[in-house]
């Protein structure tokens, strides 16, 4: 029932923010998870960046890994028409931080092997213990070494980012002028519903009967629903505009409470939709000021990394 959005794959490439131990974890996850075979000779090289290259070993070898994780989440078709973009973006991902790595070098920011045994004592407290740990180093594939080595890069560039944003400056009337101009942005409005699914339009006015006559919503959905949240008693939890097909959006936004509605046709099926809960509420400014801030930094962050890529040496061979 959720629409699937093909650009937001291609954002996945955009920006490289690691917030924490998890989504470090998922980087690794994606783009090293087919390991590393050191070799002297590397063979064909995809681009050159100010002089360094990028070997097209290195590339295909993590953006494989990333296909099949993204293909086996939208399918193949939806796969199809994002690869030739999605590799473009990848590689230029790889020679964004490239860059980095450089301007990291020229500004004497370094990650210690102090830092780094640190960094991976993390790590094998997120596996519980050292075993679990180079079990799953293990099973993805990966030696120690190219963990560690990774590690290190992921490292420099949160360092980077660090002594740039230092520099960087947002007041708080920037920040409120942001909050007035995209107040949507800080509103939470989202319901909790249930719905029955069924595949012929006399089912769902049979069901619909049944419950204007009492019979329990989720008894119902249990026993009648070809939907996968079936078993939860037709529960979708809580969902926000543009998670549901539009159809289905519009009738359960509409609901309150407590309310049942009419029969709804989707691509799906036909659907009725109870509503368990609505939540709508602005965020203050005081409330979300600090991550505005932050935002702030992070766009004149990244303006700065373009005007890195547009003003550097880069040669791309990647046919």
């Amino acid at each position: 029932m959720h629409e699937g959005r093909a650009e937001e794959l291609i954002n996945l490439f955009n920006k490289i923010r690691i917030k924490s131990i998890g989504i470090l974890l998922v980087t690794v996850l994606i783009f090293v998870l087919s390991g590393c075979v050191n070799q002297e000779t590397k063979g064909e090289i995809v681009a050159k960046v100010n002089g360094d290259s990028i070997y097209k070993e290195d590339f295909e070898k993590d953006f494989n890994v990333y296909k099949k994780a993204v293909e086996s989440k939208v399918g193949s078709e939806i796969w199809k028409q994002l690869e030739e973009e999605a590799m473009r973006k990848f590689l230029d991902k790889l020679i964004i931080e490239q860059i980095i790595s450089q301007k990291a070098e020229e500004l004497g920011i370094k990650v210690t092997d102090k830092e780094v045994d640190e960094e991976i004592k993390n790590y094998i407290n997120y596996f519980e213990n050292e075993e679990k740990f180079k079990e799953f180093l293990k099973q993805s594939n990966i030696t120690e070494d190219y963990f560690r080595k990774e590690i290190k890069k992921e490292m420099l560039i949160s360092k980077y980012k660090e002594e740039v944003l230092k520099d960087i400056e947002i007041s708080l009337d920037e920040a409120k002028k942001y909050y007035e101009d995209n107040i949507d942005l800080f509103r939470d409005y989202r319901v909790r519903a249930r719905h029955i699914l069924v595949k012929t339009e006399d089912e769902a006015k049979e069901i619909l009967k049944q419950l204007k006559n009492g019979k329990d919503f989720a008894e119902l959905a249990k026993e009648k629903s070809i939907g996968p949240s079936a078993a939860n008693g037709g529960d979708l939890g809580y969902f926000g505009k543009g998670q549901m097909v539009p159809e289905f959006e519009k009738a359960a936004f509409s609901l309150e409470p407590g309310q049942i509605s009419d029969i709804v046709k989707t691509q799906y099926g036909y659907h009725i939709i109870k509503v368990e809960d609505k939540i709508d509420k602005i965020y203050s400014f005081d409330e979300v000021k600090d991550n505005i801030i932050q935002e702030l930094k992070n766009r004149e962050y990244d303006k700065k990394l373009k005007e890195l890529r547009e003003n550097a040496n880069v040669e791309i061979f990647l046919e």
